[in-house]
């Protein structure tokens, strides 16, 4: 482990300290459960890092470079039910990716811990205005029904998704959907019945 550069050292003790945080909780995480995690000493957390909030705060900023661009420009173009497949894929993609995380935003919401809060400001509303936005341009162009919400659509669709993760990951539900296409497309579709105009 000496041998790592600073910054490999640091991503492996935040990857180390999101498996521990999501275990155990944050109340339920000590030091030394974080230095066991990350394979390092608690001296060495200390080092990179002052106190579990700055942890956490690390733990968003990888997340947010991990998922990268959540609706990439071409979808704006792209037919209703391949966006809407499209927004659906991703969030099911990074949520299967790391699931550690899904446990960790409950953890960090049940105890009152900053990093929800912070996540969903920093990220999922961020996402929620992008996906409003598309159906804004889409009611603009006579696609879907201008009387619906574009913002109350965009958090129903992506908390639909969302919650099926939480299903599939947090208790236990692996089976989801028989229909051809997947989840993503299912979900897709099911939405379009309600909105189109």
């Amino acid at each position: 482990m000496k041998h790592l550069p600073a910054e490999e050292r640091r991503k492996r003790i935040v990857r180390g300290a999101m498996e521990a945080f999501a275990k155990s909780g944050f109340k339920g995480t000590r030091s030394r459960d974080l230095a066991a995690a990350a394979g390092v000493s608690e001296a060495l957390i200390f080092k990179h890092f002052p106190n579990k909030r700055a942890i956490q705060k690390a733990i968003i900023e990888e997340r947010i470079r991990q998922t990268g661009v959540f609706i990439p420009p071409e979808l704006k173009a792209a037919p209703l039910e391949k966006a809407l497949t499209a927004i659906a894929s991703r969030i099911i993609e990074v949520s299967e990716r790391d699931p550690h995380f899904m446990r960790l935003l409950y953890f960090a919401g049940l105890e009152g811990e900053p990093l929800a809060p912070m996540f969903f400001k920093r990220r999922v509303a961020e996402s929620i205005g992008e996906v409003a936005g598309l159906f804004r341009e889409w009611a603009r162009r006579g696609l879907v029904r201008k009387s619906i919400d574009a913002r109350l659509f965009a958090w129903s669709f992506t908390c639909c998704i969302f919650q099926l993760m939480v299903a599939r990951h947090i208790f236990g539900v692996k089976r989801m959907s028989d229909r051809p296409g997947g989840l993503a497309g299912h979900l897709s579709a099911l939405f379009l019945q309600g909105i189109r105009s």
